[in-house]
């Protein structure tokens, strides 16, 4: 018997076939789907990126390929990525490097100002005594130091710019101060200080001038024109040949043969030129820079065995041990007159003084009385008269300070007593300082006048 599909069988079939093919449609529309939502995504991220680089943010990654296959989107997408997500180790390392030496760099500068910080205090220190308020001499050396510390401390960084302003409030106090010790009446080096001051009573005027010496030597006496007797010579002409910084004419002289102090005892630089006895009234000076009055009787070889190197006569003496002198015989006078004299406080520390007369400038001259007054009230051990009248003359810095009555012109004379500077010349070539004797000076504001 013929066997039949019912309808049934056929039904199924049909609907055997409608599932495959819906299974088949299903899997289709699947994936059409899901290419759609990347593209989607993609979409959205290509427009994110526009919107990016429009607003004016820098540029990402460069152009993407126009062409690419599916199994490179994500690479894609990654690269929209910031750069610096994806840097690689080795330019890890090299920003850490870089790093590490700037921070290298900035200790280093840091180290350098601070070691330049204290270099310059050291050497302001040397100048300058903030306690004191003293300032050191300005001398070459220190000069060099001065220099040296305004240098360094211009080299700090703009960071440390208070501290350059404290430098430099130090720096102007110094220069002031060097600025007045160096001016027409101030003269100071490592081993002589001189301060001059013009003095006014009223009724005469009057010229003080402090001298302090580093050694004995530096107090010298020469014969005019290098001779015993003529040619006598001016102050200045002669204080210039012997390098001198400071001097004032000496003994009286014979106008006709130029001798100093005629038929006196006379030596200079320890050689005796001539040998009479001391009527008391010889002023001598030391090898070591003491000053005192040879007695009478005294010869020129009593006068050696003492230790005197030099030798000056006219008179009087106006103080001896710090006492007023007896002022008598010849110089018994009352009239006022111009006036050269020198006085010691002690060896190394002097004064000399010119006074002006015969009306000079208006001035009137002293009396040996006011004279001597003057020497007590500038704690002088010891003073002396030289000649006076229009042989005084006062020559500082190679300047006559004193008013000068002969026709306005220097009175030649027969010798002269100066001061040197260390250096300056022959006489003081063998004298060594060491860097620790410098003298320091007071502030500008203190006189260093008694």
């Amino acid at each position: 018997m013929k066997k039949r599909y019912g309808k049934g069988v056929f039904v199924l079939l049909i609907a055997a076939l409608v599932s495959a093919g819906g299974i088949g449609a299903a899997c289709f529309f699947t994936q059409q789907a899901g290419e759609k939502k990347l593209q989607k995504e993609e979409t959205e991220m290509l427009k994110a990126e526009s919107g990016y680089l429009e607003s004016g943010a820098p540029e990402k990654a460069g152009p993407y390929p126009e062409e690419q296959s599916k199994s490179g989107k994500k690479e894609k997408r990654e690269n929209l990525q910031n750069p610096q997500d994806t840097e690689t180790a080795g330019e890890k390392e090299q920003k850490a490097e870089e790093e590490r030496k700037k921070k290298e760099e900035e200790k280093k500068q840091r180290e350098e100002a601070e070691l330049r910080v204290k270099n310059v205090g050291e050497m302001l220190a040397k100048l300058y005594d903030p306690d004191s308020g003293s300032v050191a001499m300005n001398t070459s050396k220190n000069s060099k130091i001065f220099q040296d510390a305004q240098a360094e401390m211009w080299k700090l960084p703009l960071s440390y710019d208070q501290k350059r302003q404290e430098f430099q409030k130090t720096v102007d106090r110094i220069s002031d101060e060097w600025d007045y010790i160096n001016d027409d009446l101030h003269y100071e080096t490592e081993t002589l200080k001189i301060s001059v001051q013009e003095k006014d009573t009223g009724y005469t005027k009057y010229w003080v001038c402090h001298v302090e010496t580093f050694s004995p030597r530096q107090l010298c006496s020469a014969l005019c024109g290098g001779t015993y007797g003529n040619p006598r010579k001016p102050v200045s002409e002669e204080l210039a040949a012997h390098n001198g910084v400071i001097g004032v004419n000496g003994s009286g002289f014979s106008y006709g043969t130029g001798i100093p102090a005629p038929g006196k005892t006379m030596i200079k630089n320890g050689k005796i030129y001539n040998d009479v006895y001391s009527n008391g009234n010889i002023f001598c000076v030391t090898q070591d820079g003491g000053m005192f009055t040879a007695a009478a009787g005294m010869t020129a070889e009593d006068m050696l065995n003492r230790g005197v190197k030099d030798t000056y006569c006219f008179g009087p003496t106006l103080v001896e041990n710090g006492k007023a002198s007896e002022i008598s015989g010849q110089f018994t006078q009352t009239a006022r007159y111009q006036r050269t004299a020198v006085g010691m406080v002690h060896p190394g520390e002097y004064y000399l003084v010119a006074v002006d007369g015969k009306g000079a400038g208006g001035s009137e001259g002293m009396t040996y009385q006011e004279l001597q007054q003057v020497f007590l009230d500038l704690g002088c051990e010891y003073a002396y008269h030289l000649d006076g009248g229009g042989s005084t003359t006062l020559v500082f810095k190679g300047r006559v300070l004193n008013m000068l009555t002969d026709g306005g012109k220097e009175r030649p004379c027969g010798d002269i007593l100066y001061f040197i500077d260390v250096g300056n010349g022959a006489e003081g070539e063998e004298i060594v300082i060491h860097e620790d004797e410098a003298m320091i000076r007071p502030s500008s504001g203190e006189s260093s006048l008694k």
